[in-house]
């Protein structure tokens, strides 16, 4: 039920040669899709999941389709199609692109409409937005990401995942119902004993649980920014796939080394693919200073230095409370510039707690279901990315011509002529190739 459900569509059969030979079979997509979704899930059951339900399209017809010289032209179609469908059916569509030049130029054109597309997010939401994507454009973000962020791929919040260990035990139901009744950190205390007693693997027992095979859509928003570095206390492996997939190898610490990494993720509380270091009991709570005090030192040193963004938490977590108490010792003042708290619903227990301490940013009002709430979430990290993606990769290729500004055109010419010009430079230039590499960046030059 939950695993993604495969939509067949018809491309056109002779090729494409517009835009316009796309439009039927979006269409037709969107529509059979949406049907398809709401007969798997009946009406009334989404208690628990995302209210809309969510499609993905790739952007087709563009390589062997024959539409590859077409590219702009079919992007702003799969858009504006998409966009009207989508409207009409009840739904969210996610356009998957193949290239960094392909999401640059569909970001560029989707900020023309941008009061229309996030039209459902507050001003102040739309402000938080444009300030977090300026610094993530200056490589001053780190997401720091709980549970929340996996949950959109079906990985287990914390207490569903000491449920689900309990399940692969024998306990009583009164057993049971006074287990439920603890603290998270206890009950995987217990029920680490129990398990050592009956001879199995706790933490490996852990790790195949939180181990899903695919990534949600919060993990690719996050992983596509421009970040240097990323923290998280989960121990599956989604972002850093979502990275790998978005062009920045990622290199976790602890871990092995990763050649030619773009970008680090500190894993606090372990990782799957390494049972043995899985943080989840009481005792390993007691134990995490004096084993991770160097891991503690660099989430200390980036919350001073850079713009946390902590996001998936429902702000219980007790090492999360002892990060922020142990920061704001250092630097109370940075602390409150540099840190913001992405939470699903507004609580004014909360901002009384964390007043002070940490700003939150609630996504929605109290009393929103947390279906609606993560969805929100989403739609607001995708208006953060939409702005922080200034890339311009697509202005060198003719394949995107169509699409270009009357500013766009005149960089591209002012390029072309460099790229010439360098020709004409000794290849023993250093400046040289420090040039060239900056003319790339918008793309590989068609002349």
């Amino acid at each position: 039920m939950d695993a993604p459900l495969p939509v067949f569509t018809a491309v056109p059969y002779a090729g494409v040669t517009s835009g316009d030979d796309i439009v039927p079979a979006v269409d037709q997509f969107v529509r059979a899709a949406a049907t398809a979704v709401r007969q798997r899930i009946p009406e009334g059951s989404y208690i628990g999941r995302r209210p809309v339900p969510l499609l993905a399209l790739p952007v087709f017809g563009a390589s062997g389709g024959g539409g590859a010289d077409l590219l702009g032209d079919i992007i702003r179609t799969l858009l504006t199609v998409v966009s009207r469908a989508a409207a009409e059916e009840g739904v969210d569509v996610v356009l998957v692109v193949r290239t960094a030049a392909q999401l640059a130029l569909a970001q560029r054109i989707r900020r023309e409409s941008q009061d229309t597309i996030w039209a459902g997010l507050t001003p102040a939401l739309r402000s938080e937005a444009q300030r977090l994507a300026a610094d993530a454009r200056g490589g001053r973000i780190v997401p720091f990401m709980g549970a929340g962020v996996s949950m959109s791929a079906g990985a287990p919040s914390w207490s569903a995942l000491v449920a689900r260990l309990a399940e692969c035990i024998s306990l009583t139901e009164a057993e049971a119902k006074a287990l439920s009744e603890k603290n998270v950190l206890d009950q995987a205390e217990i029920l680490k004993g129990i398990y050592d007693e009956e001879g199995k693997d706790f933490n490996g027992t852990v790790a195949a649980i939180v181990d899903v095979e695919r990534y949600g859509l919060a993990p690719t928003l996050l992983a596509s920014l421009p970040l240097e570095q990323a923290i998280t206390l989960n121990y599956d492996g989604l972002f850093e796939r979502a990275s790998e997939d978005a062009g920045a190898a990622c290199a976790v610490i602890p871990g092995p080394e990763v050649v030619d990494a773009d970008r680090w993720l500190l894993k606090m509380h372990g990782s799957a693919d390494d049972a043995a270091s899985i943080v989840l009991t009481r005792d390993d709570y007691l134990g995490f200073d004096k084993n991770k005090s160097v891991l503690s030192a660099l989430v200390k040193a980036s919350l001073v230095t850079k713009r946390i963004v902590f996001v998936g938490f429902g702000l219980t977590d007790d090492h999360f409370h002892q990060i922020v108490h142990d920061v704001r010792a250092i630097s109370p003042a940075r602390m409150d510039q540099n840190a913001v708290a992405l939470t699903l619903t507004r609580d004014s227990l909360d901002e009384r707690a964390w007043k002070d301490k940490i700003r939150l940013l609630p996504m929605t009002e109290a009393g929103t279901s947390s279906g609606v709430a993560g969805r929100s979430l989403e739609i607001f990290l995708d208006y953060v990315l939409a702005l922080a993606t200034d890339s311009r990769a697509y202005i060198l290729d003719d394949a995107f011509e169509s699409q270009l500004t009357e500013h766009e055109k005149t960089i591209k010419t002012g390029l072309l002529e460099l790229h010439v010009r360098l020709a004409a430079v000794p290849d023993d230039e250093g400046a040289k190739q420090s040039a060239l590499t900056a003319v790339r960046d918008f793309g590989v030059p068609q002349r």
